[in-house]
């Protein structure tokens, strides 16, 4: 739901989003463990993507290759960097991953033109700003997750333990 509602989100630049998708894969991966997050990540993009029209399109494969980096990049900052690191600070890795995942493969597949880093800097800094709300939206799920009685990891129990 949350990536077709974004669909509807003018973009602040062509290839510039919220992200808002990834917070159902982060909430995934505090509350149950990296194989839920997985399976939720590849259904939010194939069913996203078949919503508004673009499976099997350059689109659907930026939005995959994107995911699965995000979903890697915040599996490992939660296994060995919890809890230096927050869900806010999580979701900003796994924003980071997922942009230079799409840069990667926008490069490999299409450009194949180093001109193309110059577009990092503004990758980088989409990164932070939304990993950073994606990760605070999240954050503000699992504490009322906790307030209902909801706790199935330990790692859920620690961050709200810890606010």
């Amino acid at each position: 739901m949350l990536f077709v509602f974004e669909s509807l989100i003018p973009y602040p630049m062509p290839w510039m989003r919220l992200g808002l998708g990834n917070t159902a894969t982060l909430l995934a991966l505090f509350m149950f463990a990296p194989r839920e997050a997985l399976l939720v990540t590849l259904i939010r993009v194939v069913a996203g993507s078949l919503v508004v029209g673009r499976f099997f399109t350059p689109s659907f494969l930026l939005s995959l290759c994107g995911g699965l980096a995000s979903l890697g990049a915040m599996s490992l900052v939660l296994r060995f960097l919890y809890p230096q690191f927050s869900p806010v600070g999580i979701s900003i890795f796994g924003a980071l991953a997922h942009n230079l995942a799409q840069l990667a493969v926008v490069y490999l597949l299409w450009v194949k033109e180093t001109q193309i880093l110059f577009l990092l800097p503004m990758f980088l800094f989409s990164s932070v700003a939304t990993g950073f709300v994606t990760g605070a939206l999240a954050f503000l799920v699992l504490q009322k997750l906790w307030a209902f009685g909801f706790s199935s990891t330990p790692i859920l129990e620690n961050i709200v333990q810890e606010t």
